[in-house]
């Protein structure tokens, strides 16, 4: 008898999954699961899925954003291109036991005539099977998440997958407008995104369903949904999130081990101000370093520290002494002080600085090129949209330093700089500015969907890594060496999967 997989017989115990850095501790002992509930797992879901680094790191890889520095040895899957199916199996395993929690909540809020919450966890649902789609193709979604009901679930196809995850949406979107009442009740404190804010996680969902329809604009027998879809909007751009309306989580972090911002604790520094462990081993690459001291884009300071009087990144697939930690230049101070007491900064407090799910500039920016597409009506026009979403980049950027910043100025220069990238009256392609724009909007939040940015349109012109193994870049993920022993029949159904040559079926 072939091995059960847990990750599906967990869904139907309606157990609550627990990741190992567990912030909230809703189980003290995981080998006997307690009734939980839904706002109780609701927070701790949230906080998992904020925390989940491992798809944005790869991501900001393989989009030109990030390297690897001189200082670390490895990564040598990242550089090359050659992946395995035990190759970060994590992007495939943790949406899924992170789906069986908001599964969980989803029924049980239910049950209760807690509408609001239902709606907060399907929204969440779309917003992990839409990693795993762009991530993989082809999923479990249909079959999935039913415990011993079905322990080997069939395969989706990922058509299929986007066309329920949006209608999906629908259906939260009508839950999360129902009224908050004595029975709906609010998720309170519990929603460590917006408190419980109903309007906000509206706009979220209407923001996410605006992200897969334009994801999916171009690729075949999917124009009639896109169409249908897009035509429900009312044409004011507020009914989407806004410059004050990025998600952010936080559920109280603490200068503790385990409870520090997760980004700040993973590439920054422990609660003893000493260095993590993976501080030193990534930087900025030298294709974004370069790309924004071509912009002139007054963000770099922000972004990164210069080293030595210049600003210094990587090549990616490099990692000689050339590029030592210590000779080129690290996040900067809108994400890690020089120390973890403050240094040149002062007293830091980006320990508890909130994590970004997802960011209103990125949403300014898909209504800009669905305007431009003439795929959506707006009050605004493409224009004031593109410059928008520059503006809350520039924002977020600024709001992240210790000490206050205003950037008001630089964004006013910058936006008639006269460069085709950051000037819309002077850019000859509107889309290749707006996509390039959300590339770095996207840095440090958002590696994935910058990743899969690039799938989809190509731009921007990300260099091979030096150590490629031929003359291709990876546009997907190979199946978890997991799913060939657990799943044997419905993964080998998929076909010999190749990360060159089998496409995600909305990459172009």
């Amino acid at each position: 008898m072939k091995k059960k997989s847990i990750l599906y017989i967990l869904a139907g115990m309606a157990m609550v999954a627990i990741s190992c850095n567990d912030f909230l501790d809703v189980n003290t002992n995981p080998n006997q699961p307690t009734s939980a509930t839904p706002e109780t797992v609701l927070a701790n879901a949230l906080n998992v899925t904020a925390g989940r680094l491992v798809h944005h790191e790869i991501g900001a890889f393989w989009v030109g954003q990030w390297s690897p520095s001189g200082s670390v040895s490895g990564f040598v899957p990242e550089k090359t291109y050659d992946i395995q199916t035990t190759f970060r199996t994590g992007i495939w395993t943790s949406p899924y036991n992170n789906l069986t929690d908001y599964q969980y909540v989803e029924q049980q809020a239910l049950a209760q005539g807690k509408k609001s919450i239902a709606g907060m966890a399907r929204v969440m649902k779309a917003f992990n099977y839409q990693i795993l789609v762009d991530a993989y193709g082809n999923v479990p979604y249909s079959d999935a998440l039913k415990g011993t009901v079905s322990i080997r679930p069939k395969y989706d196809d990922g058509k299929a997958v986007y066309d329920s995850l949006i209608r999906d949406l629908n259906v939260a979107i009508t839950y999360l407008s129902e009224p908050i009442s004595t029975e709906n009740a609010s998720a309170g404190s519990s929603d460590i995104y917006f408190g419980g804010n109903t309007a906000k996680w509206l706009k979220f969902a209407k923001t996410l369903k605006l992200r897969m329809l334009v994801r999916i604009q171009d690729a075949p027998g999917m124009q009639t949904l896109v169409a249908t879809e897009m035509a429900k909007y009312t044409g004011d751009h507020t009914e989407f999130m806004t410059g004050t309306d990025d998600v952010k989580s936080n559920p109280g972090y603490l200068k503790t081990a385990g409870k520090e911002n997760q980004w700040y604790e993973t590439y920054g520094f422990q609660p003893t101000d000493s260095r993590a462990g993976n501080h030193d081993f990534y930087c900025w690459s030298d294709f974004f370093i370069t790309s924004l001291e071509d912009l002139a884009d007054p963000r770099l300071p922000l972004l990164a520290y210069q080293n030595g009087g210049a600003y210094v990144g990587v090549p990616f697939g490099e990692g000689s002494d050339t590029y030592l930690y210590s000779k080129i230049s690290g996040f900067g101070p809108a994400f890690l002080p020089t120390d973890g007491g403050g240094g040149t900064v002062g007293a830091s407090k980006l320990y508890k600085r909130s994590m970004v799910v997802m960011t209103a500039a990125e949403s300014f920016f898909l209504q800009a090129e669905a305007v431009e597409a003439g795929l959506l009506t707006s009050d605004l026009s493409s224009q004031e949209l593109f410059e928008a979403g520059i503006k809350a980049s520039f924002d977020l950027t600024a709001s992240q330093m210790d000490v206050a910043t205003d950037l008001t100025t630089e964004y006013e220069d910058y936006i008639a700089s006269g460069n085709e990238y950051a000037d819309w009256n002077s850019s000859p392609n509107k889309l290749e500015a707006i996509i390039i724009q959300k590339w770095i909007a996207l840095a440090n939040h958002n590696g994935f969907e910058a990743w899969s940015e690039w799938r989809r349109t190509g731009i921007p012109d990300v260099p091979l890594s030096t150590r490629a193994q031929g003359s291709q870049q990876p546009i997907r993920f190979l199946y978890p060496l997991s799913e060939y022993s657990n799943n044997t029949e419905n993964a080998q159904a998929q076909g010999t999967i190749n990360q060159f040559t089998s496409k995600i079926f909305w990459v172009q």
